[in-house]
């Protein structure tokens, strides 16, 4: 009896034990609150570390538009003068006013604000902005240009830098706290680093004094001479993160260079505040129910979509398309859906928006997910994905298809956001494969793998490579176009025209062998135990049976 007793228990030690490995990459635990929600800004904001230089605002305004400079304090004549000679033949009207911003601001008489702060009253101009606060956010959030000069733009932060101390700004730059070089407070460099640590979830920002910096939509640019500093302050996991940018000279430039994108950096600044991410043991890729299509963009392998709908349910099947995008708006309805409704399927429904908070509460939007049998991601830039959904309701619903046992199918981008860790997903450019703040920014239908895609044709082998080497507890997979790997549990069957490649660090590297295992159409892998079970370049006469 006893024997009995110690068998059962040991089998229901057994069960306990597997549990989280499956269902770590079931479960929806990403939060809303670890990503931004207001992605962009709707206008534009300019920020000079010293005084204007005429020039360089003409340039920038040079649109035609109606713009008001707002003088605070004492502006010699000769200022306002270059100011009023460089922007009059730009602009179809020019307005100089003492003090406050007016109601022309609301009224939409006003295009551009301009407010130049004097030699003596430093002080007083942060008061106009700090008083102009609800005013200056309505203006930009509608579209207008805010530029503001020298000591009056710490305040656009989120926070300012006093000294060895801090105050509130009015978040125009949210996320952020803001010095000028040169100033006082640049002899404290250790109250600066402190600053960074105790705020949390911002980034700092150091602009020299001869830079304008532009922030419009949610990249920023340096203007003129000098640079502007980035920073995020170190945590248990990650070490501090600094970049510095100046003017794009028009030569070929790495874009790192010249052009920050800012919700990647507010993205790297809340990443510090959270658990290590990838996790030292991430889970072993496995998939419950339902199916995964995971393909390397390039096109689709031959009748892969007839056989996404048929998983799906055929006739039967409630179909959702996701697209890729980062415009706001997508006029019309897309092919895929119309396709799909002249199959015949029950229901074919596009989902998108940029409005996170449109996806986590807008019961109408995310309502097709709630039955749906299948979703398909397009593809593009795989970031777009991780803006608008990661950690939402929509997101929640999206894993809630595969866990009633519904189909996953996306291409490019609409792979890589199938796993729990994303990679390439950096929003300037698409050259590195691992991405600071967005890292984290996957769906999570499958956890334990990194995906990336175009493999062969832009010869990222060796990017795949870095990122095993620095995540071994991942395995990589690189999938050729036209080629797609199709998971159900732990068995990724490869289909397509191309190879795919796993990477495989509880394997050895030997020098001079491929550090990876490429395998065609006809092959399958256990992604959980990370082994070949078919290969197909190997000849019929050449296999062995081990039986």
């Amino acid at each position: 009896m006893n024997e009995y007793i110690m068998k059962v228990f040991s089998l229901w030690l057994v069960v306990i034990l597997c549990l989280p490995t499956v269902a770590l990459a079931q479960k929806f635990d990403e939060r809303f609150d670890d990503w931004p929600v207001d992605l962009k800004i709707n206008g534009r904001l300019v920020m000079c570390g010293g005084n204007f230089e005429p020039e360089l605002l003409a340039e920038l305004f040079n649109d035609k538009k109606r713009i008001r400079v707002c003088l605070v304090g004492t502006v010699n004549a000769e200022q306002v003068g270059s100011l009023a000679a460089a922007l009059v033949p730009v602009s179809n009207s020019v307005t100089f006013f003492r003090d406050v911003p007016d109601s022309s601001l609301e009224t939409g008489d006003c295009d551009t604000l301009v407010i130049v702060s004097g030699t003596d009253d430093g002080e007083r101009a942060n008061q106009l902005v700090v008083e102009s606060a609800d005013l200056l956010r309505k203006f930009v959030q509608g579209g207008g240009t805010l530029a503001v000069d020298g000591r009056m733009v710490p305040v656009l932060g989120q926070t300012m830098f006093v000294a060895d101390d801090s105050s509130p700004g009015i978040a125009l730059v949210p996320d952020s706290v803001i010095r000028l070089e040169g100033t006082d407070s640049d002899a404290d460099e250790t109250s600066w680093n402190s600053l960074l640590v105790k705020l949390r979830r911002c980034v700092g920002i150091q602009l020299a004094p001869q830079a304008t910096l532009l922030l419009s939509g949610r990249k920023m640019l340096v203007l003129g001479e000098g640079s502007a500093t980035f920073s995020v302050p170190a945590c248990e996991h990650l070490p501090a993160r600094t970049q510095t940018i100046y003017k794009n000279e028009g030569r070929r430039q790495p874009p790192e260079e010249f052009v920050i994108d800012w919700t990647e950096w507010r993205r790297d600044s809340i990443e510090r505040t959270l658990e290590q991410f990838p996790p030292a043991s991430p889970g072993k890729p496995f998939v419950e129910n339902g199916t995964l299509m995971i393909v390397g963009g390039g096109g689709m392998p031959k009748g892969l979509l007839d056989q996404f709908v048929e998983l799906a349910g055929g006739k039967e099947a409630r179909l959702v398309y996701v697209p890729c995008s980062e415009e706001d708006e997508i006029a019309g309805e897309q092919g895929m859906v119309a396709n799909w409704k002249q199959q015949g399927v029950a229901a074919a429904t596009m989902l998108h928006t940029k409005d996170r908070n449109r996806a986590n509460s807008d019961e109408e939007f995310f309502a097709p997910l709630k039955d749906a049998t299948g979703i398909m991601f397009g593809g593009g830039r795989q970031w777009n994905f991780a803006d608008s959904y990661y950690g939402t309701r929509t997101h929640e619903l999206m894993k809630g298809v595969v866990q009633r046992g519904g189909v996953i199918i996306g291409s490019s981008a609409g792979a890589s956001i199938q796993a729990r860790y994303l990679a390439r997903a950096t929003p300037i450019g698409n050259f590195r494969i691992m991405a600071p703040g967005y890292e984290r920014g996957g769906l999570g239908f499958i956890s334990g793998i990194a995906i990336d895609q175009h493999f062969s044709q832009r010869g990222r082998q060796k990017d795949m490579t870095t990122l095993v080497d620095k995540y071994p507890q991942l395995l990589g997979i690189g999938l050729d176009e036209a080629t797609a790997i199709i998971v159900q549990k732990s068995k990724a069957e490869v289909v397509g025209r191309g190879k795919v490649f796993f990477y495989d660090r509880n394997q050895p590297v030997v020098d001079g062998e491929p550090d990876y295992r490429a395998l065609p159409a006809g092959s399958s892998y256990d992604l959980a135990e990370r082994k070949v079970l078919v290969d197909a370049t190997v000849p019929e006469s050449q296999k062995v049976d081990k039986r």
